[in-house]
């Protein structure tokens, strides 16, 4: 099994493009508190980021992803004044995608920006282990021109708005995304424990694999010791260092985790949700969900049927 794709499966990662903006010199674009995943890549010349009071150069090829929901500015030097978003959009009617022209007359920057949507997120391995702000540079090596090439397609996408070109992007963008998560692993600190990086992990990665296949077996330690070719106590010490909690911690997390999966994707009964996730009683089950979700699997359901039908949030600039 494919960890990674196994937990963007969960998460239900939907992309939104909102568009190729062509901008020149001066020009400044500030982003108020989006309450979204930002994504900017740039697929020509260079501008600046200001976000939580640091200051990043972006140039050709970079792509930058934006978990928090800080207030953001884009601009081309220190001095430009930015506009707000929705002025700068407000050409196409406030409408997303295509192409977007802003600025002066001096020089060319391109950017290809969007959103990130996930669901299902509370539990998720894969959000609660990425930073507030990941930026991948385009100045060299296999993985970045890759990148830069993916980002060059889809800004020619977004020009050409051809039929279907919404769709291609929005692919192309979470192909960007996954691109994005596997150079920030290689750009880690070997010490530094991350959900991510122990994915690569030759030994640690094999018991996600299985915790992640299995879920319902009665794992213990001295189980995905055995798995990992590790003694109880070196095993315990190393996936807690790699992954940043113990392994029981992590498996009851993720059997939280599919369960609520489980109750979204069908009608099963409670009982049979806490076998498939590994509890013979539903008892067991219940509490184990109150403490992690803060209320009963009952409860999480009416909620889940109360959402049913509701459209999803809108995602356009702001």
């Amino acid at each position: 099994m494919d960890v990674l794709a196994d937990v963007l499966r969960g998460l239900h990662l939907r992309t939104k493009v909102y568009g190729r903006l062509e901008m020149r010199a001066p020009w400044g674009m500030r982003v108020e508190k989006p309450g979204l995943a930002l994504f900017y890549a740039v697929s020509r010349g260079s501008c600046l980021l200001d976000v939580d009071g640091a200051r990043i150069p972006l140039s050709g090829g970079d792509f930058v992803f934006l978990l928090g929901r800080s207030t953001h500015v884009l601009r081309d030097a220190p001095e430009t004044q930015p506009l707000p978003v929705a002025e700068i959009y407000a050409i196409r009617g406030g409408r997303c995608g295509g192409l977007v022209h802003h600025g002066g007359a001096g020089a060319p920057t391109t950017l290809v920006s969007g959103c990130f949507l996930f669901e299902g997120t509370s539990l998720d391995p894969l959000i609660a282990s990425l930073p507030p702000l990941i930026h991948v540079k385009g100045d060299g090596g296999i993985a970045a021109r890759w990148l830069e090439s993916t980002l060059q397609f889809a800004a020619s996408e977004m020009e050409a708005e051809l039929p279907g070109y919404e769709t291609v992007a929005s692919r192309l963008s979470e192909v960007l995304f996954v691109q994005a998560l596997r150079t920030h692993v290689a750009s880690l600190p070997d010490a530094q424990a991350s959900w991510l990086r122990a994915l690569t992990d030759a030994q640690i990665g094999v018991v996600l694999q299985r915790l992640h296949e299995h879920p319902e077996k009665p794992w213990t330690v001295e189980s995905l010791a055995h798995l990992a070719s590790m003694s109880r106590s070196v095993f315990a010490a190393r996936f807690k260092a790699v992954v940043g909690e113990g392994p029981l911690t992590y498996l009851t997390r993720w059997r939280m985790h599919r369960a609520t999966q489980l109750m979204a994707g069908g009608t099963a009964s409670t009982s049979a949700i806490a076998q498939a996730v590994g509890y013979e009683t539903d008892s067991a089950f219940v509490k184990a969900f109150k403490r992690h979700l803060g209320e009963t699997p009952g409860a999480f359901r009416r909620r889940l049927k109360e959402r049913e039908g509701d459209a999803v949030p809108a995602a356009g600039p702001r």
